[in-house]
């Protein structure tokens, strides 16, 4: 079992290469040393990634997320530009041909009573816990239990003319325009 890492004497996002010449074999604590004086040396945040990485102040995973996040900060290629009037006209026809294809694009129709007969038939040898219910059987009980069965507001009488009214209203506002 390896229980050094190769180090790359100058980075590879400052230009190093893997030649022999750039590679050095080091333990993990010196690794994460040698990041740590290049971060302090040039201020790349991809040594200080590195550095926190080795030592164990952050995980694997902590570290990718850190990467994808700073790598995009800068990333400024579309920024302030838009589609032409022609590319936009002619993403519309490719959409409706796409559409008069596939019927069913984006409409997706509810299942039949056979269907739905199916695949309970389907699913009785199933020996999964989750289920129908999922892993628990009891009812959750979690932050917004107040949504739930009679306690949720959109169920009472009045809040639900309100709403009924306010989607008119919308509809109103839609098509009048």
């Amino acid at each position: 079992m390896k229980t050094t890492h190769t180090h790359h004497i100058i980075p590879k996002h400052m230009g190093g290469t893997d030649d022999s010449s750039n590679l050095k074999e080091l333990t993990v604590k010196q690794h994460a040393t040698a990041h740590k004086k290049l971060y302090k040396k040039h201020g790349k945040w991809e040594d200080k990634i590195a550095w926190q990485m080795l030592s164990g102040q952050i995980t694997n995973y902590q570290a990718k997320q850190q990467v994808r996040r700073l790598a995009n900060l800068g990333n400024t290629n579309f920024a302030g530009h838009t589609h032409t009037d022609r590319y936009k006209r002619q993403l519309s026809i490719m959409m409706i041909e796409r559409r008069k294809k596939n019927k069913n694009m984006g409409n997706f129709d509810k299942h039949s009573t056979k269907t739905k007969e199916k695949i309970a038939e389907s699913l009785k040898g199933n020996k999964n816990k989750l289920g129908k219910k999922g892993p628990n059987k009891k009812p959750y009980k979690g932050k917004y239990t107040w949504l739930m069965g009679k306690n949720n507001p959109a169920k009472r009488p009045e809040v639900r003319e309100k709403l009924r009214q306010a989607a008119l209203n919308r509809k109103r506002v839609m098509f009048s325009s």
